[in-house]
């Protein structure tokens, strides 16, 4: 996009010029006898030819307002969704499952920290998102609440589905921007289908055809999860953090 700019720039300065070089040249000519190397002492002519030359310069510049112009007002927003969890790197969430299962053999994630999230929606390109929108649907997954600033889109005899998140009419992410959303707290989740856990988010706006990524979820027994915790210690090369229970 940077090239837009600098077009933009390069269009002002060339509008400018080319304005101002028809009065100059029709100066020079009255005062300097200025031909411009037409073979020709016609006056009118060459006035004629000035004028003819001037006019051309400023359609083509008009053209070149008017594609940027066009450019500038099509131009589509580049959205990204982050779901980042306590003590998991954006868009892996990995959860500690609790040492007991449910009645039905389910594992469940601990109720600790882990289990909180903050959702950005970043916009990577110079257009503004306008109502913007965000769906998380639970795969092989069950078992949260529902989460304050968002509205259960779809639920069933197992509990939630999938939960919605909308601006307002008039809500919008600026180009090279992020807008945080209400955060999630997942307690209480439980897997449904082992190794085949994810979260599937849709990220919409006005023109933009919808984004849909599915996010893997890892639950782990205490083994597991000691091990992933080494991982992402030597990822983020600090200290292990502190867990909270």
């Amino acid at each position: 996009m940077k090239h837009l700019r600098d077009s933009r720039a390069w269009v002002t300065v060339v509008t400018t010029i080319v304005v101002g070089a028809g009065p100059a040249c029709l100066i020079g000519m009255g005062i300097w006898d200025w031909k411009f190397g037409l073979p020709t002492d016609d006056r009118v002519a060459i006035v004629n030819t000035v004028i003819a030359a001037a006019s051309w310069l400023l359609v083509a510049v008009a053209g070149v307002v008017a594609l940027l112009a066009y450019l500038d007002a099509s131009g589509r927003p580049d959205l990204h969704i982050e779901i980042t969890f306590n003590f998991s790197f954006p868009n892996e969430p990995v959860f500690l499952a609790a040492d007991a299962e449910t009645p039905e053999q389910r594992r469940q994630v601990v109720p600790f920290k882990q289990v909180r999230a903050t959702v950005t929606i970043n916009n990577a390109s110079l257009y503004a998102a306008k109502n913007p929108g965000v769906r998380i649907e639970l795969e092989g997954l069950r078992g949260i609440d529902n989460q304050s600033g968002w509205h259960a889109e779809w639920a069933h005899m197992l509990g939630i589905h999938s939960i919605q998140w909308e601006g307002s009419t008039d809500s919008i992410v600026h180009g090279k921007w992020s807008r945080t959303l209400p955060g999630l707290d997942f307690t209480g989740l439980t897997e449904l289908a082992p190794g085949n856990t994810a979260l599937v988010v849709t990220l919409v706006a006005d023109g933009v055809a919808p984004v849909r990524t599915r996010t893997p979820v890892r639950i782990l027994n205490q083994a597991e999860y000691g091990a992933y915790t080494d991982e992402r210690n030597v990822r983020l090369e600090v200290e292990p953090p502190a867990t909270a229970v």
